[in-house]
């Protein structure tokens, strides 16, 4: 996952990007449960205590990890590009390179198993999802198609986002794409029922 610097960081902020960039390395290596310190230290070409210079122990570097690394590639996501339609943002989520690559991918599909048994990581996903990523793609929604009711437009955004994680779920088990079209044409016909969106007119008004 990248992690991303804006303007000239500090020799500070340049180290946790490293290992922030090192910890996804070795989670997509190792699986979270096996990712330790001095693993992070070496994909880093760090030592272990400056590791814990910069966070004090893992489960420091977990919840920066989440919050920080997780977050800010997850809201790229479901921003996307402000300039393209709603339908275009949903083509791009289920088309090749939505996730970086296939190593983020295996991030974060880490990260919701580990959710099933770590109360402080599904915390941490939940607060993600209910206090960012959901709200921030209702508010797209709305913008759009302001028309719409709230409560379909937050029904839409929430079976959107269950069928997008269903669709990369499905591609790492191997199934193959013909199959998972249909959680797209599905994706794309929940989109439809709608109201048009601002800049285009129902054809049907009079």
């Amino acid at each position: 996952m990248t992690v991303k610097k804006l303007g000239r960081p500090s020799l500070a902020r340049q180290r946790r990007d490293e290992i922030l960039l090192a910890m996804a390395t070795v989670v997509a290596r190792d699986g979270l449960p096996a990712t330790t310190l001095a693993a992070v230290a070496e994909a880093a070409g760090l030592r272990r205590t400056l590791v814990l210079h910069y966070f004090r122990s893992r489960d420091e570097l977990v919840a920066a990890f989440v919050e920080e690394v997780v977050s800010a590639y997850g809201r790229e996501m479901i921003w996307g590009d402000p300039c393209l339609p709603a339908a275009d943002r949903l083509d791009a989520l289920f088309a090749p390179g939505a996730y970086a690559d296939e190593a983020d991918l295996r991030v974060w599909t880490e990260l919701v198993t580990l959710a099933s048994r770590d109360t402080a990581v599904r915390d941490r996903l939940r607060h993600l999802w209910a206090d960012h990523w959901l709200p921030e793609a209702e508010r797209q929604l709305a913008a759009e198609y302001p028309s719409a009711p709230s409560e379909d437009i937050a029904a839409t955004a929430y079976t959107l986002a269950c069928l997008v994680e269903a669709h990369w779920t499905f591609h790492l088990q191997g199934i193959a794409e013909p199959r998972r079209h249909h959680l797209h044409a599905t994706a794309t016909a929940l989109l439809t029922r709608l109201s048009p969106p601002a800049n285009h007119p129902d054809p049907a008004a009079p």
